[in-house]
């Protein structure tokens, strides 16, 4: 069957003819030296009928026709439109304009985009390819160049304001070198120049006299909060530090504390009102009640030391933390140690704070880098000499004669907290 194609068809329907198939019949099958077909002879398969197309209505007809006439001069009497004028500036307006636009603008990208998504849809397809699967991918590919082209547009004005920024009077020199040579500061490059600038012997930067002020006022009243705050929580111990003293400086001169010594101390007592107690008991009986009275008032003063109420389960916990009769005399008086220790060592801390402050090459008014310079400064809260290292104990005896040891600190030797002696240090 001989197909038409779409101009022979618009062209008979511009004519009012219907378009008709135009097949070449293929005969019956007929057995030799017979001059008609057998009944019984099977036809052949006819092509299917041709859709005819639907006629135009009169209005469409000369429509067409007008469409298919050369354009020539206009006939006598003919009104000749007036000419287009064009917009200010030459540039087509209403969808023409759209093909004016830059290629690299959100619209050009977007026609490109949806002409490449066009041509590849309409490439040969093993299975057809309707109109609207064509048109679906070109929405979807003008989409898409518009909003990436948009997004690149968003992307260099974030770049433009990062860069007037980088430019303005108060950013430092070296930033607006950075921002001159097209260098981000916060990418490995930039980083590496600005270490290097601020290492270098000599250099300095120029900022913001106005936001320097204000940091350094805020750095000021920062640490003379923190003064304020670190004194106050010396105070509160002053009265623990007075009888943590008496703890250690009794168990140190031979007091005994324990189950037994606490459970003996009613009896002593009963005894020493009958006078059945030798003078020597009777001192004994004076050294321990004064010991229980200096540890039963560590507690309650833990608790003033503290903020706010105290929970049961903080009491226990400051039981648990403090000096206590029944335990063992070594035991308590490595409790009472180690508490001493903290509050002296907190106490040197604030000592520190002040010289940091006065000095202008340090902290010049401020705390700022207080920590890590006191870290250093003071080391570790109990000092570590591990038993049997190579150097140990040398160590410790550069300590001791250095002064950042002395004779009754606790110690810790790597598996125990041990106090040091006049005789380990010899």
């Amino acid at each position: 069957m001989a197909q038409m194609t779409p101009a022979q068809r618009f062209l008979m329907m511009t004519q009012g003819r219907q378009p008709r198939p135009v097949a070449n019949m293929m005969q019956q099958y007929k057995p030799p030296g017979m001059s008609v077909p057998p009944p019984m002879a099977l036809r052949r398969p006819q092509p299917p009928a041709m859709p005819s197309a639907p006629r135009l209505s009169p209005m469409m007809q000369r429509v067409a026709q007008r469409a298919s006439m050369p354009r020539m001069t206009p006939p006598a009497g003919a009104v000749t439109p007036p000419p287009t004028t064009p917009p200010a500036g030459g540039q087509p307006s209403g969808f023409m304009s759209a093909f004016s636009q830059p290629l690299s603008s959100p619209v050009g990208q977007a026609i490109s985009q949806a002409a490449i998504a066009g041509a590849r849809a309409s490439d040969y397809s093993p299975t057809p390819v309707s109109l609207g699967r064509v048109l679906a991918e070109m929405g979807a590919g003008a989409m898409q160049g518009y909003t990436s082209a948009q997004d690149r547009g968003i992307k260099n004005l974030l770049a433009q304001a990062q860069l007037a920024k980088a430019l303005r009077p108060e950013t430092t020199t070296l930033m607006q070198n950075l921002a001159a040579a097209g260098i981000d500061p916060s990418s490995p490059e930039g980083q590496k120049i600005i270490r290097d600038s601020l290492t270098k012997a000599g250099a300095s930067i120029t900022i913001d006299q106005k936001g320097q002020l204000a940091f350094d006022k805020l750095s000021s009243e920062y640490a003379f909060k923190k003064l304020g705050e670190t004194d106050k929580a010396i105070a509160n111990v002053r009265t623990i530090e007075s009888e943590l003293e008496v703890i250690d400086s009794l168990l140190a001169g031979g007091a005994e504390t324990g189950r037994i010594e606490n459970a003996l101390i009613p009896l002593k007592q009963l005894l020493k009102e009958f006078n059945l107690l030798s003078d020597a008991e009777a001192q004994e009986l004076g050294t321990a009640e004064l010991l229980q009275r200096s540890i039963s008032r560590i507690i309650p003063n833990m608790r003033v030391a503290g903020s706010g109420s105290t929970s049961d389960y903080e009491m226990r916990m400051f039981a648990m933390a403090a000096p206590m009769f029944s335990r063992t005399t070594l035991g308590n008086r490595k409790i009472a140690r180690g508490m001493l220790q903290v509050i002296e060592f907190n106490k040197e801390r604030r000592r520190l704070m002040d010289d940091y402050m006065a000095d202008e090459s340090l902290g010049n008014g401020t705390l700022r880098g207080f920590d890590r310079w006191a870290d250093e400064k003071q080391g570790k809260l109990f000092k570590t000499f591990k038993s049997g290292e190579p150097g140990a104990e040398e160590a410790y005896k550069k300590a001791y004669q250095d002064g950042d040891i002395k004779v009754g600190d606790l110690i810790f030797n790597g598996n125990d907290f041990v106090f040091v002696t006049e005789e380990s240090v010899q």
